[in-house]
């Protein structure tokens, strides 16, 4: 497994998209951050740090890009056969794809925390990171408890992606249903909470999981809407994710080469 885990990140670290979203993520930032010094009225730059400057909502796209082509690649090219070939099994195969993208997940929030950071001391120095407001969150709390949220949410999406692309061809499938599966919950939002009130169980769909994003940082307003607790929307989220990532393992193994 630890061969198959190294092979992997040399072949992320090998593709453009590893190094050049990832840059174009940073220069969105900066953007933001010069835009809020100059024109704070407009752009707030507390808000936009809680946000990491816009990345925790970009990484998101990166990761479903990633996400759909490190499987379906391996097809498209037919360079699932020299991993056969030399007796590996398709579950060590798929672990290690699931472990690189862990890594890579971790490595890159960390990054745009990092740099959000230094983009509020940069920018916003004199505006306390420590200090508590009325929601008794510090601004510094508010952004990791942002990033944490997002971070699940993604792992949801990116579960989904995966399921997608081991069971379709295309990568270009894979990353739209990524894409829409993640807005979807800001554009039926109305209609999920009139159907959640009505059929209380439904609050246990994947969609409504989404909300985690949100829900971190103010569970008093986001828990009437989704009609679960934060520590429920957690155990929702990982419990999906395990369940899709099982069926990745399953669409794998069966998925003609």
């Amino acid at each position: 497994m630890g061969t198959l885990v190294k092979q992997e990140c040399f072949k992320l670290l090998k593709k453009k998209s590893t190094y050049v979203l990832p840059i174009i993520i940073i220069i969105i930032m900066l953007a933001l951050a010069i835009l809020g010094n100059h024109y704070s009225d407009v752009f707030n730059l507390k808000e936009s740090f809680k946000g990491g400057f816009s990345s925790f909502s970009w990484v998101v796209f990166l990761m479903i890009i990633q996400a759909s082509t490190i499987i379906s690649m391996e097809f498209h090219y037919g360079t699932i056969k020299n991993l056969l070939y030399r007796n590996y099994s398709r579950t060590s195969i798929i672990g290690s794809k699931l472990i690189t993208l862990l890594i890579y997940s971790i490595i890159i929030f960390l990054v745009f925390i990092i740099i959000s950071l230094l983009l509020h001391l940069i920018f916003n120095g004199e505006t306390s990171l420590t200090e508590h407001s009325k929601n008794h969150i510090s601004l510094l709390n508010s952004m990791l408890l942002t990033a944490l949220g997002t971070f699940v949410g993604m792992w949801l999406v990116m579960s989904l992606t995966l399921l997608i692309s081991c069971i379709m061809k295309s990568p270009g499938v894979s990353i739209a249903v990524g894409i829409v599966f993640y807005f979807a919950v800001s554009i039926i939002s109305g209609l999920l909470t009139t159907v959640i009130d009505k059929w209380e169980w439904l609050k246990w769909n994947p969609l409504n999981m989404m909300n985690i994003m949100v829900q971190i940082t103010d569970n008093d307003t986001f828990k009437k809407i989704t009609k679960l607790e934060l520590h429920e929307l957690f155990i929702g989220n990982i419990i999906y994710i395990v369940i899709f990532l099982v069926l990745v393992v399953v669409a794998f193994k069966k998925k003609n080469v």
